[in-house]
């Protein structure tokens, strides 16, 4: 563990620090570490310098949390615990200030004898300063997190009971694997995690959870970890229980188009499924290849078809979970009728794994339709895409299967970044592209309706040029380039994503409004699900930057509910807008769903920090 910990500080001071000390971009840097240990107390220094100036950084850690990290200069502090962020994501770069140029710089390592540990898990020191373990992410404003003192740690004989449920092989400890289920797939939240627990039925899950609550410790559900506001990672210690294990097909209802399925079954494994069946998944995303059905439950995820078949809660007919103390809340159902009493499977669907861990899941699936068009179109100006959509709904009506949109600067960044991607209207560039899909039952009828539909826009000045795809090949063409904008994004640099919901006439004022507020400091692109007035915002920026990001939020959320958006469309709120809720919600609704959360989770270890307000939480 401590070889853990001294590469953990490492990496802290060297991304931290990255332009400053890479001797590739900076040749008089010299950089020399110490190390010192005392316990549970171990302190990095390293010693950087530049020519005549000199910087000491400090960097201590308690148990497994790297809490502080110092640099004084004449004795006064100059950076301080804002270092804590997490490992392994890449940093802007600081430049140390002195006040004199030459200026001895004094590092302070406070002595082992100087920290005492107290029940809490925090950390005092003698000089009449409090750190409390915290931790800092750039997923949202800068917030810090306390780690909830009545939340136990792990011990050996919590390890012996697991075992006992689980088996040896089923409770991983291994530094590798924890480390890839501590950070999600974009690199901007992590956890610190000792331990992942993989259950095989909804009876190992019920145990795991009633002994976590009996003992205090917190849990995190983990799907495929595809998430994009840190709800699937933990934010420090607590277990993780991945469902991928309980992966099965329980039955299929080729008359109802019924689907019953454990939670762990991966989105494309289903379509695979019903694609044999000849019926398809209402719910298709562009993270297919790795999302879990029970973690697109929980998030009430959206995805590129909800125009034509809805959201989750629409679809889903029935499910099963887990509450906090092991109770096994069978409501399975897979009747399309059932007005009896409170239907409570929609409290599951969209709370992010914080009221009940979801084990099964019933959802109804519509058949497999023998005619697909696509077709890719160019558009002048952003009214232009509005008048598109209404015309498509009117022409095109029971046949449109999706409606994209895509800005000239998302365009560019996939034809730069992303492979295999190719401008399907070469050679000219565009401002707006539109992905329309249609799906039917006559591939003659479907095809002339799309086609008149195009030919008319066209002469109408809607669309200024247009390409229809020929073969499936080509259709997926199409869809790469929209479905890859978030992985090209990745490749530019760092990237602050929201996920909007706001009238579809105001939706492109907030992009054109945060280009004239960030000016040239950032790239911001505009693309998303037209058809159902969502938004993704995206901000392209070398490197992540507090001065960037104070000049995104809190304006972002309060544009957003000044024109009566929501703050989340179809991403949940996870950790990063959890103190946001409010932009979208009034505080009677909060209240309410805090009082929810204490009456199914008493003890709060269900996915904690995420989904409610820190403040709420802290009050209940």
């Amino acid at each position: 563990m401590r070889t853990e910990m001294w590469r953990a500080a490492h990496r802290l001071v060297s991304h931290r620090t990255k332009n400053l000390c890479d001797p590739r971009r900076n040749p008089y840097f010299q950089c020399s570490i110490h190390r010192y240990s005392s316990g549970t107390l171990f302190c990095l220094v390293a010693e950087i310098k530049q020519e005549d100036k000199s910087i000491n950084v400090t960097i201590a850690t308690f148990h497994d949390h790297c809490f502080l990290a110092e640099a004084f200069a004449n004795g006064l502090p100059r950076l301080s615990s804002r270092f804590t962020y997490n490992f392994g994501r890449t940093c802007q770069p600081f430049n140390p200030y002195l006040r004199h140029q030459g200026s001895n710089v004094q590092t302070c390592i406070y002595p082992t004898k100087d920290y005492t540990e107290n029940p809490h898990g925090s950390a005092e020191m003698c000089h009449g300063r409090s750190l409390g373990i915290q931790k800092r992410f750039y997923g949202s404003a800068t917030t810090t997190i306390q780690r909830n003192p009545e939340f136990s740690a792990i011990n050996s004989e919590d390890i012996n009971h697991f075992r006992d449920i689980l088996g040896e092989k089923n409770v991983i400890q291994d530094e590798d694997r924890l480390s890839a289920a501590n950070m999600d797939w974009m690199r901007k939240y992590r956890g610190s995690s000792k331990l992942l627990l993989q259950p095989r039925s909804t009876e190992e899950v019920s145990q795991i959870l009633k002994y976590c609550n009996s003992r205090r410790l917190a849990v995190v559900p983990q799907g495929g970890n595809t998430g994009l506001v840190g709800g699937s990672v933990p934010v420090f210690d607590e277990v993780i229980i991945c469902m991928g294990s309980m992966n099965s097909i329980i039955s299929f209802d080729e008359v109802s188009g019924i689907l019953v399925c454990e939670a762990g079954c991966i989105l494309e494994n289903l379509i695979s499924f019903l694609d044999n069946q000849g019926f398809i998944m209402p719910l298709d995303l562009g993270a297919k290849g790795s999302c879990q059905i029970g973690g697109n439950v929980s998030t009430n995820a959206g995805g590129l078809r909800l125009v034509r078949y809805g959201s989750l809660h629409g679809n889903v007919l029935g499910l099963e979970a887990v509450l906090s103390n092991g109770t096994v809340l069978d409501m399975l159902g897979t009747l399309r009728k059932d007005n009896t009493g409170y239907d409570l499977k929609h409290l599951f669907i969209g709370s992010e794994g914080s009221l009940g861990v979801v084990t099964k899941v019933s959802i109804l699936t519509p058949p497999k339709l023998s005619s697909v068009n696509v077709a890719f179109l160019a558009c002048q100006d952003y009214l232009s895409c509005q008048k598109l959509l209404k015309e498509a709904k009117r022409k095109l009506g029971e046949i449109l299967s999706a409606f994209e949109f895509i800005d000239n600067q998302s365009f560019n960044l996939v034809l730069n970044h992303l492979e295999g991607a190719r401008n399907p209207l070469p050679p000219s560039m565009h401002n707006f592209y539109v992905l329309i899909e249609t799906t039917g039952s006559d591939e003659s009828s479907d095809k002339e309706k799309l086609e008149a539909f195009l030919l008319h826009s066209m002469e109408g000045g809607l669309v200024s040029d247009g390409v229809l795809a020929q073969d499936i090949n080509q259709a997926s063409s199409f869809w790469h380039i929209r479905e890859g904008i978030p992985e090209a994004i990745m490749k530019a640099g760092a990237v602050y994503k929201y996920d909007l919901s706001i009238p579809v006439e105001k939706m492109y004022d907030l992009v054109q409004e945060m280009r004239v507020r960030l000016g040239h400091s950032a790239t911001v692109l505009g693309y998303g699900h037209l058809g159902d007035s969502n938004l993704h915002l995206n901000i392209s920026t070398p490197q992540y930057d507090d001065a960037i990001l104070a000049q995104i939020e809190p304006f972002v959320y309060e544009w957003t509910s000044k024109h009566r958006g929501s703050i989340s469309a179809e991403h949940g709120i996870g950790l990063m807008k959890a103190n946001k809720l409010h932009y979208s919600k009034s505080a009677e609704t909060v209240q309410l769903m805090g009082s929810i959360k204490k009456l199914l989770d008493p003890n709060g270890i269900l996915n904690p920090y995420k989904v409610l307000p820190s403040s709420l939480v802290s009050c209940s």
